[in-house]
């Protein structure tokens, strides 16, 4: 089976790619679903998280309390780092059950789409790696409106991610989601009927 990454910077538009393709036929396998299962209420993952950030993270409904754990981390370099050390090996175990049940299933194509493909240096896991992109000024824009926080902090979470510029070196494929979706669309299903064939 062939096994596609997709990637991009913070609210470049990977969900708008990913829901294209989706209506198109493809399988997309969304890591930040597997992130929320792996720290479901009473999960290993929850309890690990607990242990390290305390209850504070933990909503009255048992829940992680996301927004609380983001504010945590996106100001603590170190805390950011044991976050991931924690939850990326829970996620990568799920993202091989669920490639491993698409390939028994018989399917030829799959993509899994993921923020962190580069800085995580997981490319080398796929048989290509599809970077969606977008100027810095609707991805700023993008980001402030989406989670309802200030330009510098929208400023102060794009720049924990690797540049761009520096992601497109490392890309197979690049989507440009700057403009219409009508263009968007057009890019990627040209994608899709390629890597089909190919």
């Amino acid at each position: 089976m062939k096994w596609i990454g997709i990637t991009g910077g913070i609210a470049t538009g990977k969900s708008t790619v990913t829901k294209i393709i989706q209506d198109l036929g493809g399988v997309v396998i969304d890591a930040d679903v597997l992130a929320r299962e792996v720290v479901a209420p009473g999960s290993f993952g929850l309890r690990a998280l607990v242990q390290q950030f305390g209850l504070e993270i933990v909503g009255a409904d048992g829940e992680l309390n996301r927004s609380r754990l983001g504010q945590i981390i996106f100001q603590h370099q170190a805390k950011r780092v044991l976050l991931e050390k924690i939850l990326h090996p829970l996620i990568q175990w799920r993202a091989l059950q669920e490639r491993l049940l698409l390939e028994k299933k018989g399917h030829g194509l799959a993509f899994y789409d993921a923020a962190l493909i580069f800085e995580k240096e997981m490319s080398d896991k796929f048989d290509g790696v599809v970077l969606v992109v977008s100027s810095a000024a609707v991805q700023r824009r993008r980001l402030m409106e989406r989670n309802k926080i200030s330009e510098t902090e929208a400023i102060k979470r794009i720049n924990v991610q690797l540049p761009l510029d520096q992601k497109r070196q490392l890309a197979h494929f690049v989507i440009d989601n700057d403009g219409h979706l009508k263009h968007t669309e057009e890019q990627v299903k040209k994608l899709f009927q390629e890597l089909k064939t190919k």
